[in-house]
């Protein structure tokens, strides 16, 4: 039996809408758009043919890791909100289109190992290590994946030398 959720079976209308979304937070200002709904149109067209899914996944993947990067104030926050993939999380389904996407920023690996420093410090408790269970599962979905990232994930005690950090 596979980890099949409600959102894997997310049909195209629906997805057009979140792309939609998406898009209008990132280009609007105090609620009203600051850029013309044609706009928009160009900018999904640049990810492929609109009849196709991959197309508005790639586009929502994009524009999710920009809204991410942009609006991100806190290391750990990045870790324990944004890339706490469960299968609850609205951005599931699509969970490693965004993080790749993110990854292209050339510091977003730095952002993600800040969040993880912040994380793996003093000013957390083990228990709110433990909460961001979603990313850890992300990052041991990419190692089996991509072999060899060299990555170690779970709580502070299960990385090696951490746990006289702590």
């Amino acid at each position: 039996m596979g980890s099949t959720t409600v959102l894997d079976a997310m049909k195209l209308p629906e997805l057009k809408k979140r792309v939609w979304r998406v898009w209008t937070r990132l280009n609007s200002w105090k609620g009203e758009l600051t850029s013309i709904p044609e706009r928009y149109v160009e900018d999904v067209k640049h990810f492929g043919d609109r009849r196709y899914k991959a197309t508005w996944v790639k586009a929502l993947a994009r524009f999710e890791a920009i809204r991410t990067y942009e609006t991100c104030l806190d290391g750990w926050a990045l870790i324990a909100i944004n890339f706490n993939f469960t299968p609850a999380h609205r951005n599931y389904e699509f969970r490693h289109e965004i993080i790749d996407e993110f990854l292209m920023y050339p510091d977003g690996l730095e952002m993600i190992r800040d969040g993880l420093e912040q994380l793996f410090s003093s000013d957390f408790s083990h228990q709110e290590r433990e909460n961001v269970h979603g990313f850890y599962s992300l990052v041991e979905e990419r190692e089996r994946q991509h072999r060899g990232i060299g990555i170690s994930v779970g709580p502070v005690e299960s990385i090696a030398g951490a746990s006289a950090a702590s």
